[in-house]
């Protein structure tokens, strides 16, 4: 006699609804945390992180955005009343993931999600480009340093991506790449 064997109903409730739970919750709590590393970006290290594992672990790509509408949201009455783009970089990265995690060549490798976390975190910048203090020049850009700050912004981007695959591993399950749950047809 052969018997299937289905991961326990436990483990598919806790990685489809705990996590991305845990996780906003998460990135709300750590808006408020100054880590005193001093480069630009390295608070993405958190966030960023846990938006892509949200991506890597659910089977359902609409995860990811429902984390970052809700990150939005929550973080707004605490830092985006007067800067209401810097509480957005939470929805505009999982939309950037989402749409990312629906091309097709990702959907096969999974792990490019954590490569495209890089560039994804340069939405952190949309404060200093589009905010109430931006130039809107290149000279502006330059002199402020803006250059730099993408650079260490696409450092940090990638280090989270990497963060978030061993976050993923330790999870202890990808969920396949049609995005159905294991054991549903």
């Amino acid at each position: 006699m052969t018997v299937m064997q289905r991961p326990a109903a436990g483990l598919v409730a806790a990685r489809e609804a705990v996590f991305p739970l845990l996780a906003g919750a998460t990135i709300v709590a750590s808006t408020d945390i100054r880590i005193p590393l001093g480069l630009p970006g390295h608070r993405g290290l958190v966030w960023l992180t846990l938006l892509v594992a949200v991506a890597l672990v659910t089977a359902r790509r609409e995860t990811v955005l429902a984390v970052g509408a809700a990150s939005s949201i929550a973080a707004l009455p605490m830092h985006g009343w007067t800067d209401p783009l810097w509480s957005s970089r939470y929805v505009a990265a999982a939309a950037l993931l989402y749409a990312a995690a629906s091309l097709p060549v990702v959907r096969r490798r999974r792990w490019l999600l954590s490569v495209a976390a890089a560039p994804i975190h340069l939405v952190a910048l949309a404060t200093s480009v589009f905010g109430p203090h931006a130039g809107g020049h290149l000279s502006t850009w330059v002199s402020s340093g803006l250059l730099e700050k993408a650079g260490w912004h696409l450092v940090f981007g990638f280090a989270a991506g990497l963060l978030a695959w061993l976050v993923a591993l330790c999870v202890g399950y990808l969920p396949p790449a049609t995005g159905t749950l294991v054991g549903q047809n």
